[in-house]
């Protein structure tokens, strides 16, 4: 798994780092609905909304390192005179990495969200 994350290159650094803020939103979160009473709820449903948000932009950081990483590997490509298919396959594989853990990361966010907004109007919109 951390050959896995060291593979990706700094921008699964940064995605691992969304995703540490999005498991720590997502716990206060949940405390602070099933937990507490008296809760302001502007706090709150702009919490449960910052999880989406940094899920969205987890996708959208891992579709961008992905063409990034695409496009310097096509350019270390045009420099060279041969090159086997065998290592662009793997180059193209380790670049897909990044789009694959940003939409896992994603689609946890959107989860969670999706559950939290669920108790939240549960909880004050009735």
């Amino acid at each position: 798994m951390l050959n896995f994350i060291m593979e990706g290159g700094p921008f699964m650094m940064l995605l691992l780092i969304l995703a540490i803020i999005i498991i720590v939103l997502s716990i206060r979160r949940i405390i602070e609905l099933y937990g507490k009473k008296d809760l302001n709820k502007v706090k709150l449903e702009s919490g449960i909304n910052a999880i989406i948000f940094w899920g969205v932009i987890s996708l959208i950081l891992g579709y961008f390192a992905h063409y990034l990483g695409f496009y310097n590997a096509m350019e270390s490509i045009k420099r060279a005179n041969d090159i086997s298919p065998a290592i662009v396959a793997e180059g193209y594989a380790v670049s897909l990495s990044t789009i694959l853990v940003g939409l896992f990361i994603f689609l946890c966010s959107a989860i969670i969200w999706f559950a939290l907004r669920w108790r939240y109007n549960k909880a004050y919109k009735s």
